[in-house]
Formats: structure tokens, sequence, C-alpha cells
């Protein structure tokens, strides 16, 4: 395959992921800071930027950290690539770089979500329909991974797609539970029923909620919900999914580029997959996450470099 059609289909796939884990994230903060006293909704609207790393940018363009300001910024913004009209612009002009690789199915979904989204972009976002719009981003995003699943051969572009889904997945995880668990644990010196809603958050955030109910019950521990997010294997949005996913996907390559990128995958997930909570919390929550920020994004250059002409 091509350099060029293997960074389209690996990006176009990125994005719509990304997109719909900004709509959860977003979705999640409005509500915690409707929840929260008022001197701590400025932190609870702050986490999708954290996440994303946009807090600078968005000071440049907004002075203060309100719900419209943030959802002005986040959704339908173009100046900048963290908002989801950038994202499924992104989407949708990688897709049209490899239309020929797609099926007509796959192609129809991202091409009607950009054609959806300029309309909205038109018509504005509020607090009263952000709801709705989140809704709306997570059912497009769920189409292309069903059309794609459905109809796609099992060729390398069907894997390259899918190794963007699951790089972005396990960066996003690790993102979010790195800067929501310090939140939650926060609470937990202050009030008992703060912290609650904080774990929910946690959660909710990466669509783990009643994963965790059917695992653990309805008892929310601070050391189960890392548990359930990093090691387990059954959890589409653990980083011990993702990694298996990942690994797989690069064997699944044909040629024998990609070695590199095939070890140092392989590495990551087995440390993952021999590790258990102990380790983890021996060695701190937030450096173990870290680390593995570090380490997927050495594997993301890496497939750059062995597949996509990155130097």
């Amino acid at each position: 395959m091509l350099s060029r059609a293997a960074f389209s289909l690996f990006w176009m796939a990125r994005y719509l992921e990304r997109a719909e884990s900004q709509a959860r994230l977003l979705d999640m903060s409005l509500t915690m800071a409707l929840i929260d006293v008022p001197e701590d909704r400025v932190e609870q609207l702050s986490v999708p930027l954290l996440v994303t790393g946009a807090t600078e940018t968005f000071y440049e363009y907004h002075s203060e950290i309100t719900p419209q300001n943030l959802l002005d910024f986040l959704v339908l913004d173009d100046r900048h690539h963290a908002s989801l009209y950038s994202m499924i612009r992104g989407a949708r002009d990688n897709a049209l770089h490899v239309r020929g690789n797609l099926s007509a199915d796959v192609w129809e979904s991202i091409n009607q979500a950009w054609l959806d989204m300029k309309d909205l972009r038109k018509q504005g976002i509020t607090e009263s329909n952000a709801s709705q719009v989140f809704d709306w981003i997570r059912e497009r995003s769920h189409m292309f991974r069903g059309a794609a699943y459905g109809t796609l051969l099992r060729n390398d572009a069907f894997h390259f797609l899918r190794l963007g889904t699951f790089i972005e997945r396990a960066d996003t995880t690790a993102r979010v539970l790195d800067i929501r668990y310090v939140m939650a644990m926060k609470s937990m010196d202050e009030n008992s029923t703060q912290s609650f809603f904080e774990w929910t958050a946690v959660l909710h955030s990466l669509a783990a909620f009643e994963a965790y109910q059917n695992t653990y019950g309805h008892e929310l521990e601070p050391m189960n919900v890392a548990e359930l997010l990093v090691l387990n294997p059954d959890l589409p949005r653990s980083l011990r999914s993702c990694l298996q996913e990942i690994a797989s996907l690069l064997e699944e390559i044909e040629g024998e580029t990609g070695r590199r990128s095939r070890r140092l995958s392989s590495s990551l997930y087995a440390n993952i997959r021999y590790g258990d909570r102990d380790y983890i919390a021996e060695r701190g929550l937030h450096e173990y996450l870290v680390d593995f920020l570090e380490r997927i994004e050495g594997i993301t250059e890496q497939i750059r470099h062995d597949f996509m002409g990155g130097k």
C-alpha cells in the first residue's frame, strides 16, 4: 500500500475516534459543571481542554471558561485542530484521498457527517441542544465503524484504518483516566457525594460505567476503576484491549517493513498483559500513565516511519 494512502486511512479513523471521545468528554464536563459548586465549575469545564492540550489556544480566543465559550471553541470553531468541526473535516478530507479504498457505505457515513456538521455550524450550538449534538457525534462514529467492519475487505487498508482507531483510543483513555482520576481522588477527602459523581464521570467519559457495574458491582473503588480501564482485556477502551488490537493489526500488515513497530507494540502489550493492580499501585497511576503515553507516542512515530514515509 502507498504510504500516502496508509497515512490517510490511519488519520481518517483517528479523527472520527477523537471526535467521539471529545463528545463524551464535553457532555460529561458540562454535566459535572452543573453538579459542582460554583468555584469548582471551571475545573470541570477545563477537562476537555486539558485532554486535548488546547488550553493555551482557548485563551487566545476567549477570556474565560464558560459553558458557551467551551462549546463554541471545541465544537464549531474552524480556527484550530481541537474542534469537532475540524476533526470531522479532517476525517472527510482524508477519506476523499482514499475514496477508492473505501466501500460506498463507509464513504457515505463520513461524507454525510461532514455535510451535517456544516449545517450545524450555520445553526450554532447552545447548552440547551448540546447533548443532542453529542449524541449525534457518537452515532456517526458508530455508524462509520459499523460500516467499516461490515463492508471492507480485510486487507491493509482495513488494518491501517483500525490501527488509527485503537492508537487514538489508547491515547485518549490514558489521558482521561490520568486527569479525572486525580480529580476523583481529591474529592474523596472532601465530600462523599461529590466523590461518587467524580468516579461516575471517570467511567462515563470512557463508556465504561455499565461494564464497571457488571464487573465490580455498585461500590466505586479507585483501584477497581484503574484495573478496569488499564488491565481488563474485555473492555473495548481499556489500555490492554487497545494494545492487543494494535499488536495484532501490525502482525497482519503484509511485508517486512514494520519490524520495529511490531516489536515496540508487542513489548508494551506484554507489559500490560502481565501487569497487575499491585504494580500500578506501587508505581503510582499517574507515573504509570505518563510512561504509557510516552511509549504509545513512540509506537505511533515508528508506525509513521515504517509505513507512511516518515523520517
